[in-house]
């Protein structure tokens, strides 16, 4: 019997562990504790479609789930991924808003954090672009010390530096802006279809 027991609470273990994916085991799903399993779901903000369709696929090795348990258990959960706290840690990670939370203040912490995110996605795409910049700059000025250089690639060189020389003081401009942003108050705009 404790051999049966720990046994089970194995499988549960690695069920719980394997929650995440679409499709369970065949042993995973006789030994499944369907609340739990519905818990696991609701709290990583799986929708309630792509839960069931997991748990039904139990029935292709004779086992049927108690959907009614996994309901429960996936309520549960959800009440816990809807925390505002957790909308903001979602959109501050850059994950989706998947519509599973009816609620104003999660969708609303969500957008807060989604907005943070965008703004070091900027960041990191400003950089990138500068250092791009900075280099090809290296390369003209490079090119242009060249004794052997004709008029016309003198003049594409000097053309293209211009663009780069403003198109980095654009970007530079736009990188000291940036922290304002995280200043500035959230808006919201409410609109009916």
């Amino acid at each position: 019997m404790l051999f049966f027991m720990i046994k089970k609470c194995v499988f549960s273990l690695a069920l719980i562990t394997l929650s995440g994916c679409t499709s369970l085991s065949q042993e995973e799903c006789a030994y499944a504790n369907w609340q739990q399993l519905g818990y696991d779901h609701g709290q990583s903000g799986k929708t309630y479609s792509q839960g069931v369709d997991t748990v039904t696929a139990c029935q292709e090795f004779g086992i049927s789930p108690d959907v009614a348990q996994y309901k429960e258990g996936y309520d549960n959960g959800l009440r816990y991924y809807c925390k505002p706290e957790n909308g903001f840690a979602v959109g501050i990670r850059g994950e989706s808003f998947n519509g599973v939370c009816n609620s104003k203040q999660f969708r609303k912490a969500w957008e807060e954090g989604n907005d943070r995110y965008q703004v070091e996605v900027r960041k990191t795409e400003i950089k990138n672009r500068l250092d791009t910049i900075n280099r090809r700059l290296e390369v003209i000025r490079s090119e242009l010390s060249a004794a052997n250089i004709s008029s016309n690639e003198r003049a594409v060189l000097i053309n293209e530096r211009r663009d780069l020389d403003d198109e980095r003081n654009d970007l530079r401009r736009e990188r000291a802006l940036i922290p304002l942003l995280n200043k500035l108050p959230s808006v919201h705009i409410d609109y009916e279809l």
